[in-house]
């Protein structure tokens, strides 16, 4: 190709990827046919007078996403890079992604359901606006006051400015009499009714482990090893999963939250999960079909496609 046609291709390459001309435009301008032209734009890609970087918004890791998403049929799927691999960095960068994706979502008159965990307290500082939302609680009171749902209820509702509907009670009781004598308090059986009501539910991704579990630590010891000995992996909203996403029950009677069947109506359920500790209790819930949205770290991610 001489330079006189070389010069061709580059301006016309020009005049469609940096001064948005149109195909047909461009052909009207050098008499030449829309085919010819397009051509041409192929052959500027091909050889490299052009090249086309795209660059990831933020910290997401794009390809990794949307593996993610299609593997697993998913409606919302983040794959997030930390700055560091530092556990601190990761649960930050999931928790703003995920704020991210909040702020990207909801519509007035959603209702938000919120379970608890160490990682999605993290989410409320990142929140600068939502529109006019309910928050309700999913499951019961466990940990320390800094990260249970009750608090974090709170914090999105006053953001959202809409109602907030806390649930007071223990993630998981002694025995199934206590949680039905609980179930009965009005305040309880109001905020269980607005489950319901909820569009949008953010749930936690916890592996079976005093550490790494909101379940875990609620029961005695002994109680946990029968439960591992039983092939429990993971947990979302005080839900027991096995390895391969099937519920184990045994827990049902005595948890305070969310119903499974209630859980599973809702449109939106977006589960956090970071750190290598929960690739097996992640992978789990994605295969029990209780969420259709994963916000994670890219390590986590990468571990779900192999």
């Amino acid at each position: 190709m001489g330079p006189d046609e070389l010069f061709q291709r580059a301006v016309i390459a020009r005049r469609y990827y940096l001064e948005g001309r149109t195909r047909v435009e461009i052909a009207e301008e050098f008499g030449l046919s829309r085919f010819k032209v397009a051509r041409m734009l192929e052959e500027a890609l091909e050889t490299g007078m052009v090249k086309i970087t795209i660059h990831d918004p933020g910290s997401l890791d794009v390809e990794l996403s949307t593996a993610l998403k299609r593997k697993y049929s998913l409606q919302h799927a983040y794959a997030v890079h930390a700055e560091s691999t530092n556990m601190a960095d990761k649960v930050e960068a999931v928790a703003k992604a995920m704020a991210d994706l909040l702020q990207s979502i909801l519509r007035d008159d959603d209702v938000i359901g919120v379970d608890s965990g160490r990682t999605m307290t993290h989410i409320a500082p990142y929140l600068v606006s939502l529109p006019k939302c309910d928050v309700v609680q999913l499951t019961g009171l466990a940990g320390a006051i800094t990260y249970n749902g009750a608090d974090l209820t709170r914090r999105i509702s006053e953001i959202t400015g809409g109602s907030s509907w806390p649930l007071y009670a223990p993630l998981v009781v002694s025995d199934a009499r206590t949680a039905e004598s609980l179930a009965g308090s009005q305040q309880i059986q109001e905020t269980c009714a607005q489950h319901a009501h909820v569009t949008c539910a953010l749930v936690s991704v916890g592996a079976w482990g005093p550490d790494t579990s909101q379940v875990y630590p609620s029961m005695p010891p002994a109680e946990a090893a029968a439960f591992d000995a039983a092939g429990v992996c993971a947990e979302t909203c005080a839900l027991l999963l096995d390895a391969d996403g099937n519920r184990v029950g045994g827990l049902d009677e005595r948890r305070m939250g969310i119903r499974e069947d209630t859980l599973r109506a809702i449109p939106t359920v977006v589960a956090l999960s970071t750190g290598a500790a929960k690739i097996d209790a992640t992978r789990a819930v994605l295969k029990s079909g209780l969420i259709s949205g994963l916000v994670t770290d890219t390590e986590v991610a990468a571990a779900m496609l192999t």
